[in-house]
Order: C-alpha cells, then sequence, then structure tokens
C-alpha cells in the first residue's frame, strides 16, 4: 500500500525526518505517537504528497505519490489537525464542493452525498449551516470532505482533539467501519486510550526518527495463538476468594506466575487453548466461583512507554 524508503526532510536547515524506512499494509489502521515536534505532522504530510522530502521517496501501490500527483491525489484523503469549513455553507454545499473538486460525476453525486451521510450519522444535517453545528459534527464534516471520493488511503492528524467522549466514541466506530470498507488510515493522536480502541498497528516516531513499528493483537488474535512455547498473560476474576480457594488456585494446572489482588489474579498460561479449558476445568470441579477468565492485553500507552526504552528500529 505504502511503501517509504530513505525519507529525509529538511525545514531551512533543520533537520526533522531522519532515514525513514516504512511499509503500511493495506486494511490497517496505524497509531501514529509520539512527543510534539517528533516530526509526526511533517511525515503525514510528506505521504500526503503536500511535503518534498530532500531525499527519499513516498510510493503508494508502488508508485511514487510525486510522480503523479493528480493521480495520487484520487487515492489519499488527508485531514490536518486544524481545517477549515465555511461558517455559511451548509453540510451539502461543503461536501458538494469536495466531490466536484475530486473529480465525483455529476451522475454519480446524489449517491455519494447520501452514502457519505449515512456513513457519517448527518443525513438530518445536510441542510443545516455549518456555523449551527457541534464540534463533533463539524469535524464529521471535515472527514466527509477527505472521504467523498472514498480514498484507499485516509490520513488524519489528532481528529479527536477537543471533543467530548460521546463525539470521540463515534469517530472510533466510524474509524472501524471504514477499514472494514477497504480504506488504510493512519491516525495520529495523544489520546492512546481511544486509539487502542481500534488501532491495528502502532508506529513510535521520536526525535524524527522511527523508534517502533508493530503489530498490535486483538484479543480474539491473542486467544487463537497456537505457538508451542508461547505464554499468554491472562486474568482469572472470582466472586470470592478464600483461603482454601487460595491455595487451590495455587495447585491449578498450566499457570504461572499468580499475582493475586483482592478477587482477581493475573497469570501467564501456555497458549495452547486446550491448557485454558483444562484450567477452566480444574477451577469448576474444585468448585471454585469463577466468573471470568481473559486475556490481558498490553495496553497502547504500555507499548509506547517500552518502545521508548528500546533501541531504534
Amino acid at each position: 500500500m505504502i511503501n517509504i524508503q530513505n525519507l529525509q526532510f529538511y525545514y531551512e536547515n533543520k533537520q526533522v525526518l531522519y532515514d525513514i524506512n516504512l511499509q503500511l499494509d493495506s486494511n490497517t489502521i496505524t497509531g501514529l505517537i509520539g512527543p510534539n515536534g517528533a516530526g509526526k505532522s511533517t511525515l503525514m504530510r510528506c505521504i500526503s504528497g503536500l511535503e518534498i522530502p530532500q531525499q527519499g521517496s513516498v510510493l503508494l501501490d508502488n508508485q511514487p505519490i510525486l510522480d503523479n500527483p493528480r493521480q495520487s491525489y484520487t487515492k489519499i484523503g488527508y485531514l490536518p489537525d486544524i481545517f477549515g469549513l465555511s461558517e455559511n455553507l451548509t453540510v451539502l454545499q461543503c461536501w458538494t464542493y469536495a466531490a466536484s473538486a475530486r473529480g465525483i460525476q455529476d451522475e454519480q453525486l446524489k449517491d455519494t452525498l447520501i452514502s457519505t451521510a449515512k456513513l457519517l450519522n448527518l443525513t438530518d444535517k445536510l441542510n443545516d449551516k455549518v456555523a449551527h453545528l457541534s464540534r463533533g459534527q463539524k469535524q464529521r464534516v471535515g472527514i466527509g470532505q477527505v472521504i467523498i471520493h472514498r480514498p484507499k488511503l485516509l490520513i488524519l492528524d489528532e481528529p479527536a482533539s477537543g471533543l467530548d467522549p460521546e463525539a470521540r466514541y463515534e469517530l472510533s466506530q466510524l474509524f472501524k467501519q471504514l477499514r472494514d470498507e477497504g480504506m488504510t488510515l493512519l491516525i495520529s493522536s495523544h489520546i492512546l486510550s481511544e486509539l487502542d480502541e481500534y488501532c491495528t498497528h502502532m508506529l513510535v516516531i521520536q526525535e524524527g526518527k522511527i523508534k517502533q513499528h508493530k503489530t498490535l493483537e486483538s484479543y480474539e488474535q491473542i486467544m487463537h495463538h497456537s505457538i508451542l512455547d508461547a505464554t499468554l498473560p491472562i486474568l482469572l476474576r472470582f466472586s470470592e476468594i478464600s483461603h482454601e480457594a487460595k491455595i487451590l488456585i495455587e495447585q491449578a494446572p498450566h499457570i504461572q506466575n499468580l499475582q493475586f489482588n483482592q478477587l482477581q489474579v493475573t497469570a501467564t498460561i501456555s497458549s495452547q487453548a486446550q491448557c485454558r479449558v483444562e484450567l477452566i476445568r480444574y477451577l469448576v470441579q474444585q468448585q471454585l466461583p469463577l466468573i471470568g477468565l481473559e486475556p490481558l492485553k498490553e495496553s497502547l500507552l504500555q507499548s509506547y512507554r517500552n518502545s521508548l526504552f528500546q533501541g531504534e528500529q
């Protein structure tokens, strides 16, 4: 999908990006994280074709985006952290202009506008002026402008900044839906707990260099590991834990590194599904009040903190 090779970028005499080599696969959502001034926005602008690097190239579907920018832009949607909307235009007018600017033909326009409004839950706001919309609704209008042509790659810089919890939740659901419909997303945000909800990959950048780029496993992927020598962190929940119950739990098969915290127990277990089956069978046979067993997924914040102490990728 996106392949970046030996990218270096300077603002006048100050180097901002250093030898960036990166690949973003199709149908993924990558969270781009790092401290302020790390080069995140510059990297996104280079990928979008809005900055020309002094060295290296950005390939979209194996073609350098700057070789034919007009063709490349038909596949890219980019929304910066600060974007402008005309307060006096209606949502319909904003999107009509955006659609025309992106080459949507007149005979396709109506269906495109209707489907975009449904996707963004703005059908009842099409004739409202932007000035009368909430901040979350304005954010969705902005996203609508950059996805009106259904790009293959969507790049968003701090899209949830300043939004209330409900608007942030709606955005997270939208991003997952866009990915399910075939888009690849690159999203920069400082709100790591929200990136955790929908990202499939994490990209850490620090001082203009890639610190880490890794896949984030979902709970489903964690629970379906089948590597013989792999172990999984798990959480066991009980309705009560007596002294006798604690002894029985410590004797349970396949689990190690037990830590008790009131009615919860964390441990590690073999990744083989059969081991979890035997563990649950044992706990039930011992008549222990087990109410839940779930994987412990490393959070994006934990992954980010760990990456700061690792060598450069």
